[in-house]
């Protein structure tokens, strides 16, 4: 007859102590350390809380994806959290769209690795394609000495200067759509052909040419500058090929 078993085992103990087990089964960890982060911007409108030292990051943890899961915010407002966990030296509300998404692409890439699986349907055939990208490969284009913040713009067709101020992640509540991008373009014109009152402005903005109004929309938008996410499409199942901007997805904060 076999012995009955202990319903109640007394805990294994261990002599090299409690720290050294969980050391050597944490061994394989990969490297938690935070990496300096070089953003497109080069840093040129922002004053970091420490200006002797450089902006850095480190890699989401399991606590940073269960903050992000208990969240009840929009989703642009759960990414600036989660950028503000990671990131030291500087204020993210103050950060310029483009040093965001660079932010973004730089977290994604040293929390899961570089490779990025994506399951994009064809629009040609339909079918369904699992892509990888790799993250590391994006080309950058840094801020030269022409970016200022304001900066000048000349309109097209009214033949006007006009100054507009770069928004930042504290201004993302006036681009949630495309009305409410128009609707508050005004509040990022600092002057137009010399007048600088808001009232003017305010009235002349909705009456602008669809070209002039498309030539401010792209210089707030800075999109000379910042990671290059316009990707190469080719379909596995049919001819088709084509560039798309890099399909982000809500599993692009995970491992998948």
């Amino acid at each position: 007859m076999s012995e009955p078993t202990n319903p109640n085992p007394k805990e294994t103990k261990f002599p090299q102590g409690d720290q050294s087990i969980i050391d050597d089964i944490l061994k394989e960890m990969p490297s938690n350390d935070a990496i300096e982060v070089d953003l497109p911007s080069k840093n040129r409108f922002y004053t970091l809380q420490d200006p002797s030292m450089p902006i850095t990051m480190r890699p989401m943890s399991f606590a940073d994806e269960k903050s992000m899961l208990s969240k009840k915010d929009g989703g642009s407002d759960i990414i600036n959290k989660l950028l503000a966990r990671c990131v030291t030296n500087i204020d993210i509300a103050q950060l310029l769209q483009m040093d965001k998404l660079y932010m973004l692409m730089k977290l994604r890439e040293i929390s899961y690795g570089p490779n990025y699986h994506v399951t994009i349907n064809c629009p040609s055939c339909k079918s369904e394609n699992s892509v990888v990208f790799a993250l590391d490969t994006f080309n950058v284009n840094y801020a030269d000495e022409e970016l200022t913040n304001p900066m000048k713009v000349q309109l097209p067709i009214l033949k006007k200067e006009v100054v507009v101020k770069i928004p930042r992640v504290e201004d993302e509540r006036y681009f949630t759509n495309s009305e409410t991008t128009l609707n508050n373009l005004w509040r990022f014109i600092v002057s137009i052909g010399g007048y600088d009152a808001k009232s003017v402005i305010s009235k002349v903005v909705p009456q602008l040419p669809i070209k002039d109004a498309h030539i401010i929309m792209e210089a707030l938008g800075c999109t000379n500058y910042g990671i290059d996410t316009n990707v190469r499409f080719a379909c596995s199942y049919c001819d088709h090929v084509e560039s798309m901007e890099l399909p982000i997805t809500a599993d692009f904060f995970s491992s998948k």
